[in-house]
């Protein structure tokens, strides 16, 4: 991929490094112009002018030339994105993300990075060599001063990389507190520890405010180390050089020619300080770009036949993640079909996992999957977008009214069954509702509502079999009691759903409890509440 991106952005870097150059060559015409001031000696000046006029126009193309080479890399990784997506890239994580963060990022690369970065090496590169032939000792002091600035520029980035890093995992464990309260809320209320819950919470966010506080302040001397180290540079050559004028040692002219050479010298390393940061993104969004697309493609058959039932099996299905850790352990599972099946299990215990591999949005490291007589790596992408619907943990409404949402595509829908569909998710709806706009990922609405919505518009859909992956998680009592009510009835559906919820549990026809990748035990309410502890302690909400 990267010699893919070079080859794309060759033509922008050939003229940003002539427009770097040209600058050098400007600052350095500058030093004659000024030596020679007042003695009526205008070839200096003709040059400056020419070098100045040529090094905007350069400037100028480089500047279109990195725009255009920007929205070239952004189309490139939005198309090979799409070839991933919807199914292989659902192992990444924030994969929904990647257009708007790291495709945008690297898009920044050649717009608004890359002539910085060449401006701060390059330039000031130029300035040195011709210093050296100008002056020695003047060109070789520019060197030792670009060296040195380098060295705390390197120092400074790697302590404040730290620090980052450090802050970054702060914010994590935040993000983890967050989400396990809201995760476990069901088990949390039923046992009624809800106050010790959010007392613990607030304890954890203020441990880690404070963290972050003394990291930030640890961090700060650093962030101010390069810019610090310029100024005082420039001050110390400034007093110098006037110091050298007072007792005649150097000329008026010359000094201020030399203050002028040098601003030029420190100004594009200057600019260096503040791209820190933005590089660290652009590498990190790099390596995210390239996780996303060496994930290996599904295959799918051009055609195929759909299967004879619903009835969902696994046979010996193990996955892996990438550094070898067995996430599922040889499961043989089967779900019947018309039937609701619930999978339950400590948070990591692999429900997640399995509902993406019986879905088909991945594929297993060892086993198979089949739809009835098929083994879904042999059906078509039609036959299987056709033959079962998901709902992941974070579901999406897109801009557009609520009835281009609900009905996706499908003419076979009218407005009488999208209100009841509706009205039974405790939605109050009509037909001025489904006309409305949702807004951006439908901020007219609740996050329970659109939860809600979400589950309305994979049922309107009518699959076959329904995947659904915590479809309770957001949602207060009634509304979690509306949902499990519309789920037990759909009875013409094979319906496999991944929860934390003990009152669905209860409802469930079968009932699959993992730990750590395994399936411990199986089977109904009442049989499991007979012989399972564990199911026990989670119906009793014990956890």
């Amino acid at each position: 991929m990267m010699r893919l991106l070079l080859s794309t952005v060759r033509g922008a870097l050939s003229w940003m490094l002539l427009a770097a150059i040209l600058e050098g060559i400007s600052g350095l015409l500058l030093v004659p112009v000024i030596i020679n001031w007042g003695s009526g000696e205008l070839t200096p000046l003709l040059w400056l002018i020419v070098c100045s006029l040529v090094s905007l126009t350069v400037t100028f193309i480089a500047t279109q030339k990195g725009y255009l080479a920007g929205g070239i890399v952004m189309r490139y990784l939005t198309n090979a994105l799409i070839h991933h997506l919807p199914i292989s890239l659902r192992p990444i994580s924030s994969a929904s993300s990647l257009v708007s963060g790291p495709v945008t990022h690297m898009m920044a690369i050649p717009a608004h990075l890359l002539s910085p970065i060449i401006r701060g090496v390059v330039t000031p590169l130029t300035v040195i060599m011709g210093a050296l032939l100008y002056d020695f000792w003047l060109g070789g002091l520019l060197l030792v001063i670009g060296l040195a600035l380098l060295v705390i520029l390197r120092f400074s980035a790697n302590q404040v990389s730290l620090a980052e890093k450090q802050m970054h995992l702060s914010q994590q464990q935040v993000v983890d507190s967050l989400g396990h309260f809201a995760v476990h809320q069901p088990l949390i209320r039923r046992a009624g520890i809800s106050h010790q819950e959010q007392q613990s919470l607030k304890q954890n966010l203020t441990q880690q405010y404070q963290t972050q506080k003394q990291l930030q302040r640890r961090s700060l001397p650093f962030h101010l180390l390069f810019s610090l180290s310029i100024q005082v540079t420039f001050i110390g050559l400034l007093a110098a050089g006037l110091f050298s004028v007072n007792h005649n040692g150097i000329t008026l002219n010359m000094w201020l020619a030399g203050m002028l050479l040098l601003a030029r010298f420190i100004e594009p390393l200057w600019l260096l300080s503040h791209l820190d940061q933005a590089l660290r993104q652009a590498k990190k969004s790099l390596n995210q770009l390239i996780d996303a697309l060496s994930t290996p493609e599904l295959i799918f058959m051009r055609s195929s036949q759909s299967p004879s039932n619903n009835i969902v099996n696994c046979a010996e299905l193990s996955h892996f993640t990438k550094d070898g850790k067995q996430l599922l352990k040889s499961l043989n599972l089967t779900f019947d079909e018309k039937k609701l099946t619930v999978i339950v299990g400590e948070s990591g215990a692999g429900k997640s996992t399995l509902l993406n591999l019986l879905a088909r949005l991945q594929d297993p490291t060892q086993g198979a999957v089949y739809y009835g007589d098929k083994n879904i790596a042999q059906l078509s992408q039609e036959v299987l977008c056709r033959k079962r619907g998901i709902l992941f943990q974070d579901s999406h409404l897109f801009r557009g009214s609520l009835r281009q949402n609900l009905m996706a595509g499908s003419n076979n829908i009218d407005d009488r069954e999208i209100i009841e569909q509706l009205n039974e998710l405790n939605i109050n709806a009509d037909n001025a509702l489904l006309d409305a706009d949702v807004g951006s990922d439908g901020q007219i609405f609740s996050g329970g509502q659109r939860q809600r919505l979400c589950i309305a518009r994979l049922l309107l859909s009518h699959p076959d079999i329904i995947f659904m992956d915590e479809p309770t998680a957001n949602l207060d009592h009634i509304n979690t009691a509306a949902v499990i009510e519309v789920l037990r009835k759909a009875i013409e559906q094979t319906r496999i759903v991944v929860t934390h919820q003990p009152m669905l549990a209860r409802q469930a026809d079968h009932i699959i409890v993992m730990v750590r990748g395994d399936v411990i035990d199986q089977g109904s309410h009442d049989e499991l509440m007979a012989r399972t502890p564990w199911y026990q302690q989670f119906i009793n909400g014990n956890f």
